[in-house]
């Protein structure tokens, strides 16, 4: 089974733009903000269509009820890999702010939201435009008590961390994190396969039908990881640089893995180690080889490589800089 690559799924969001067609090359709609393109997705909100070789056509949900060993490998079937493929790769364009938000744990999605699992996820920024920020926590020692007051008086933002961004940054987001995205940044988003985001704070603003979107306090305050608290594991691990190569370890926790890859001028090869990948282009230009198949790589394409592609490799690489997601343990590291 050789490398496949997917249609995206535009979503449209009040916040969105249209980046995703200047900076991506994504045939976005012109007339409607577009804030997310689903690169690769199991959901129920949205199930990827495979855009090219001998399925094409064919979802990817599909796909993992007849061929769940091929794709996702034995062992992650065993860890229910194949009921809900486990990640959710998603290109976002944040023309205006996203909500302040955060995100439950397995063991709160699973009483409050049967099906759903929960989102830990990592941004990395494309384009930023200058004096572009993200909301990256709370101010050290804020309080659950001083939270809800600052909610219902109305100054949450005294209360955030808002930390400037450039292309390249990375933000790790777990469990309980409370976060946003700032107006003016594009991002590559891997994330749990969920769709469970809790609002704690809108910008006082309408939606696309003109009403202000629902919120979620009391479940926002009841899922943050304050200070004192344990902090779920996960961001930076070890970086490995060559002559024309570089491997950033960036996320390793319970849900997946993540490495960033720079390649120019040589080539490179990683093996799926029995189980699947996911490759996100946001750089350059390269070949991706499996078996006998190859396909052209460019900003924005996605690929799943199946667990029994077994070795693939990049060749002609030109200053390619690309994400590769795996699960816990897989990513590659040198």
């Amino acid at each position: 089974m050789l490398p496949m690559r997917m249609q995206p799924i535009y979503k449209e969001r009040v916040w969105g733009g249209h980046r995703l067609a200047d900076l991506l090359g994504k045939d976005v709609p012109a007339d409607r903000p577009i804030g997310e393109s689903w690169e690769l997705a199991d959901h129920p909100k949205g199930r990827s269509l495979i855009a090219d070789g001998p399925f094409a056509g064919k979802t990817l949900r599909w796909l993992l009820d007849r061929h769940a060993d091929a794709v996702v490998g034995r062992n992650e079937r065993a860890r229910g890999a194949a009921a809900r493929f486990p990640l959710l790769v998603k290109f976002i364009d944040a023309a205006d702010r996203l909500s302040v938000q955060v995100h439950p744990d397995d063991a709160a999605a699973a009483v409050r939201h049967g099906g759903e699992s929960g989102k830990a996820e990592c941004w990395v920024v494309l384009a930023a435009e200058p004096d572009a920020w993200v909301v990256d926590g709370l101010a050290p020692a804020v309080t659950r008590k001083a939270l809800g007051e600052a909610i219902r008086a109305g100054n949450v933002q005294d209360l955030l961390i808002f930390r400037k961004v450039a292309p390249g940054d990375v933000i790790w987001i777990p469990v309980g994190h409370v976060h946003a995205a700032g107006p003016g940044v594009l991002l590559a988003e891997i994330q749990q396969n969920s769709d469970l985001t809790y609002r704690l704070y809108d910008w006082d603003r309408a939606g696309l039908d003109g009403k202000p979107r629902d919120l979620h306090v009391e479940a926002a305050l009841e899922t943050i990881v304050f200070d004192g608290e344990p902090t779920p594991s996960g961001g930076r691990g070890r970086t490995i640089s060559e002559t024309g190569l570089e491997i950033e370890h960036l996320v390793d926790c319970h849900a997946f893995s993540l490495s960033r890859v720079r390649l120019d001028r040589r080539p490179w090869a990683a093996g799926t180690g029995g189980t699947y990948a996911a490759v996100i282009v946001l750089e350059g230009r390269a070949t991706l080889a499996a078996d006998d198949g190859q396909a052209a790589l460019e900003p924005g394409a996605t690929l799943l490589v199946p667990a029994d592609a077994g070795e693939y490799a990049f060749t002609d690489a030109d200053n390619l800089v690309c994400l590769v997601a795996a699960p816990p343990g897989k990513a590659p590291t040198r």
